[in-house]
């Protein structure tokens, strides 16, 4: 949650989430990075569910031209490497240069 600091002491503050010194911090808190964390939380899910669905189906279509064998076509350093990579880049580029509108516009 979300912290103000006030007259009736620090508790609010050290048990939240965020903090801010008045009620004036607030717009731009819940406006901007709001707004920008809810674009990003957006493309993460999408982006995960289409990489968790393409690996799969590569698979299921790799067991048609093996003529239904039951082998699999990557090994386990294939499968970590893969997640690793295409999970963890994505998270720094969009988290680092995802700004869809700028702050100005927001507020």
């Amino acid at each position: 949650g979300i912290g103000i600091q006030g007259l009736e002491g620090r508790q609010a503050v050290n048990s939240s989430d965020f903090s801010i010194p008045e009620f004036q911090g607030l717009q731009r808190l819940l406006f901007v990075h709001g707004t920008w964390n809810y674009r990003r939380m957006a493309k993460t899910v999408r982006y995960f569910l289409l990489k968790n669905a393409v690996f799969p189906l590569s698979i299921f279509f790799y067991n048609f031209w093996a003529g239904y064998s039951g082998t699999n076509p990557y090994t386990g350093w294939d499968m970590t490497l893969y997640n690793f990579f295409f999970t963890s880049f994505q998270i720094i580029f969009i988290g680092c240069l995802d700004r869809d509108i700028s702050e100005e516009c927001t507020l």
